[in-house]
């Protein structure tokens, strides 16, 4: 092990052979510890890196003053952690940390709402396996292990371990039949065929606003359903999509609507459209 001074004298970066971090030595023994171990050459292990990381990273956000979003994190240095570690920091020196420190989280925070504005329910692999998901990183695409879960209410995450959700999976949510209440998140661009067929018990829908197509079968046979607003850029309406949706009573179709497929509105009882698409009212009871 080799130890490197930092600017203060009570603490010591501790770095192998090859120069890699290990943590950093204080006087009662190593914080933020990148081994898995009690004890390192003599010395006792206080904390964990990713522990003391998590922990300063909510000491900022309480420390700054800054409304984080959900989902963001801090970055933390290792210079972050000395000076958090040692006893010996004069409030001047802290004072000046913090102000710097402010600065660059606020352009963090502001890249992450300029980049990720669809981000609005990030979770963890650990977070989404524990409510039933399934999800492909490499695809995007997101279902569920067909294992019960009772919740009446869902908000579908956003992203899993950073990677952005993007499709939901035909009959996707089947391990969610009782659901009532579904927020689909900006994330999502595609919602597969029959994703959510015979979900007796659904009332609302909030739909992503960069959809651009509703499959075939996707709300068929929802007999509760009283509310779902289709986003403008939604350009084709699969057939059979809201086949026997009584509950809704009454369903707006935006203009950017150009293909409908057949028997996509029997059973609805009213459709306003003002759209070219031809065969309006699809089977709904009444049009306009």
């Amino acid at each position: 092990m080799v130890l490197k001074d930092t600017q203060f004298p009570d603490t010591k970066i501790v770095m192998d052979d090859s120069g890699q971090y290990v943590g950093v030595l204080t006087a009662e023994g190593i914080e933020a510890s990148a081994a898995e171990t009690p004890f390192l050459c003599g010395w006792r292990v206080l904390s964990s890196y990713d522990d003391t990381r998590r922990a300063i990273g909510q000491i900022l956000s309480a420390q700054l003053g800054l409304d984080f979003p959900k989902g963001f994190a801090a970055n933390v240095t290792t210079d972050d952690i000395v000076m958090f570690c040692t006893q010996m920091c004069p409030f001047d020196a802290m004072q000046a940390y913090l102000r710097a420190k402010a600065a660059e989280v606020s352009a963090g925070i502001a890249r992450w709402n300029r980049e990720r504005p669809w981000d609005t329910n990030p979770m963890t692999a650990a977070e989404a396996a524990e409510q039933n998901y399934v999800f492909n990183p490499e695809t995007g695409e997101i279902g569920t292990d067909g294992n019960d879960n009772s919740a009446r209410q869902l908000e579908m995450p956003s992203s899993i371990d950073g990677v952005r959700v993007r499709t939901i999976l035909t009959v996707g949510l089947v391990s969610y039949h009782r659901l009532e209440s579904l927020v689909i998140p900006d994330s999502v661009t595609r919602i597969e065929d029959h994703t959510f067929y015979d979900f007796i018990y659904l009332k609302t829908v909030r739909l992503p606003r960069h959809l651009r197509s509703i499959q075939a079968g996707t709300f068929s046979r929802c007999r509760r359903l009283r509310s779902v607003e289709i986003p403008d850029g939604v350009t084709e309406i699969g057939q059979e999509a809201f086949y026997q949706c009584s509950s809704l009573d009454t369903l707006y179709l935006p203009d950017s609507v150009e293909k409908v497929g057949s028997f996509a509105f029997i059973g609805v009882p009213h459709i306003v459209y003002h759209g070219t698409a031809p065969g309006f009212p699809w089977g709904a009871t009444v049009g306009n």
